[in-house]
């Protein structure tokens, strides 16, 4: 597992610094440094973890306002972009400790003026000082390791006070999970409010002339590796790391220069599945293919330089293991667990390391990396690495 973290952060690396590197053309990206303090709750999510709980979470913004270096910058009315630092402190400290966290991030608005509901999103890694612990902190079924995924999501208002200084607030949620790669991992939702000050001196900004282009249709061959541990959100604690493997196949069609849409299908074989039922025992005809499952799945990309945000809407058109388990261990009765056995989520970041500058949503004979967490709606299911190519 280390060298995989090493890739996930390296690549976050890489979408944290690609926009603070000096650059010899002009306008120059405005340095906007923040603070930003975000108060939270957390409800009680699981019913063996800890009650509902506040905590609060204090960031420093290392940001710079993008004044038309690219094309997309203007797409996105010239945003914000950079990165976020977070301390985080919670009022049941003996078992959730503090969080340190990093998250690279885009502030966005649907139009030039200041006062418009902005758009902020963030996703990077953290760092807990009291995961869960079988002796020590075993009340902590919120985080099961020391690193886990940060996501974070909030709509905000700006307003000028004096002197390039500007006054935020606004809410949203943070989310911090492992990808189901140690258990426990119920994972932290906190439902936050969000206030605070940045420093931004405007300047002028440089428009592109945009060439109408034809959006045509393109296709892709996407293969990942997926990380989990076995079992249940709270049970089996303490087991291996199992591989998983995954092959994509989807058609792509580029929209309004910064939007990408998919359709296609994924094809998965779990081998913690496997070695599951070759131990029990049980009496599949055919082991290998009821370790696999098969969906459909719908797609999004937002695509900036040569990153793009991933999502993707998936539904199982053959998953015959986990629904049989879910059966077997009394867990088919609610509407939750239903839910889980048919509709699957992707969240991830990509990067086209051989995309041209000022090329926009154009991906066509592209190769592709790219991080994603899977669920099983908003259960966790694993941490999966891929690399790709779009024909």
């Amino acid at each position: 597992m280390k060298f995989f973290k090493i890739i996930f952060l390296t690549l976050v690396f890489c979408l944290a610094t690609q926009f603070v590197s000096a650059q010899d053309s002009l306008p120059k990206n405005n340095f906007a440094p923040a603070l930003i303090i975000y108060p939270a709750y957390t409800p009680k999510t699981y019913p063996s973890a800890t009650n509902n709980y506040v905590s609060v979470l204090i960031g420093g913004g290392i940001n710079f306002k993008l004044n038309g270096k690219d094309k997309w910058h203007q797409h996105y009315n010239f945003p914000f972009f950079g990165f976020d630092l977070f301390y985080g402190m919670f009022d049941k400290s003996s078992e959730l400790g503090q969080v340190i966290g990093f998250t690279p991030c885009m502030q966005i608005s649907n139009a030039k003026n200041d006062r418009k509901m902005k758009l902020k999103i963030g996703l990077g890694a953290a760092y807990f000082n009291k995961p869960y612990n079988v002796v020590s902190n075993p009340n902590n079924f919120y985080i099961g390791s020391h690193f886990t995924n940060m996501t974070a999501i909030s709509v905000l208002w700006e307003r000028k006070l004096q002197n390039n200084f500007y006054f935020s607030y606004g809410a949203g949620i943070v989310h911090f999970s492992n990808g189901h790669t140690r258990l426990p991992n119920v994972g932290l939702n906190l439902i936050s409010l969000n206030t605070g000050i940045r420093f931004n001196k405007n300047n002028a900004t440089y428009t592109h002339k945009i060439d109408s282009v034809k959006n045509r249709i393109t296709y892709a061959v996407k293969l990942g590796l997926g990380m989990h541990s076995f079992g249940e959100t709270t049970k089996a604690i303490g087991g291996p790391d199992y591989p998983s493997y995954h092959v994509s196949l989807y058609a792509s069609k580029p929209s309004k220069q910064i939007h990408i849409w998919q359709a296609g299908i994924t094809l998965a074989y779990y081998t913690s599945f496997y070695d599951y039922i070759r131990s029990q025992q049980m009496d599949y005809k055919n082991p290998r293919m009821a370790s696999s499952t098969a969906l459909i799945f719908a797609g999004h990309e937002f695509v900036f330089g040569k990153f793009a945000l991933s999502t993707q809407l998936g539904i199982y058109c053959y998953n015959s293991f986990y629904i049989r388990q879910k059966k077997l261990s009394g867990n088919w009765d609610g509407m939750i667990e239903r839910i889980e056995a048919f509709n699957t989520n992707r969240l991830g970041l990509m990067y086209y390391p051989l995309k041209k500058k000022n090329t926009l949503n154009k991906l066509n004979n592209q190769l592709f990396f790219g991080v994603f967490i899977k669920a099983n709606f908003a259960q966790a299911d694993l941490f999966e690495y891929s690399v790709g190519y779009v024909f």
